[in-house]
């Protein structure tokens, strides 16, 4: 089974049991490499559908406050792309198996080597890709040599992306449609960004059932979750997560996850 079949099982299975699928964000080499592992076995305990993965950068354009100190933190004790890797095949060794995804700015893909990195990622047992600052299209070869090995990609849209890329991203995405539904970073809000509901909605219209549409960035409360489990396939939740990981380690992280998997039940 190929990376996209195992996400688009994962989505089926969420479907199928009235629920959008639970995407948790994990940051790999925080605190620690074994925190990490331990963060990833709570966060799959506690209902956790499909893992992402996140590699530290030191110039993290697309994450907030939260998630960017982190990665400093990771990026001091030795976490980058091998960490994730490791992290990765250490899931798998463990018997874990549900999909796992890595998000990876394009500049340490670039940097440690391309083809290099994709195989090394895949090898480990990674299922999907997400390269928040690469779009659709952007790089055909990258798309061409990740399908060659079963290593599917998720590209985002925003509430400022044009019809046309948002179809381009839908025919382009082999993992999942990441929708980004407000004009920001990652890290939590006090509510969800205005017209977040309606844009999930028009894009899985747009899919058709082609790709899952998943949401992510400023989701982090049960209300939040449950305000978009009925128009979305599948929700993620990346900063609440590492700030619970962060003031009291994987159990806490466990319980807010265990939370946020319950609201993503329709009713």
């Amino acid at each position: 089974m190929n990376g996209a079949q195992r996400i688009r099982r994962a989505f089926d299975v969420a479907a199928a049991e009235g629920r959008s699928a639970f995407i948790a964000y994990v940051l790999s080499g925080y605190p620690s490499e074994a925190d990490g592992l331990a963060a990833a076995e709570a966060a799959l305990a506690a209902g956790a559908d499909v893992l992402e993965i996140g590699v530290p950068f030191s110039d993290p354009l697309a994450d907030g406050p939260t998630i960017a100190a982190a990665g400093r933190v990771a990026l001091a004790a030795g976490g980058g792309l091998p960490s994730a890797q490791r992290l990765v095949a250490s899931l798998r060794e463990r018997g874990h198996e549900a999909p796992i995804l890595v998000m990876s700015y394009l500049n340490p893909i670039l940097a440690a080597g391309e083809h290099e990195t994709i195989l090394a990622l895949r090898a480990a047992g990674t299922d999907g890709l997400v390269v928040p600052d690469l779009p659709a299209g952007a790089s055909g070869r990258l798309e061409r040599l990740a399908a060659s090995i079963g290593l599917a990609i998720s590209f985002l849209v925003t509430p400022n992306t044009s019809p046309e890329r948002i179809e381009l991203a839908v025919r382009a995405s082999t993992g999942f449609v990441y929708v980004v539904p407000l004009l920001g970073v990652t890290g939590t809000r006090d509510e969800l960004a205005a017209g977040a509901r309606d844009l999930v909605a028009s894009v899985h219209e747009v899919s058709a059932g082609r790709a899952p549409v998943a949401a992510g960035f400023g989701l982090g409360t049960v209300e939040q979750v449950a305000e978009l489990t009925p128009v979305a396939d599948g929700l993620v939740v990346g900063s609440a997560l590492v700030a619970a990981l962060r003031d009291g380690g994987p159990r806490r992280m466990g319980d807010l996850a265990r939370s946020l998997a319950s609201a993503m039940t329709r009713s």
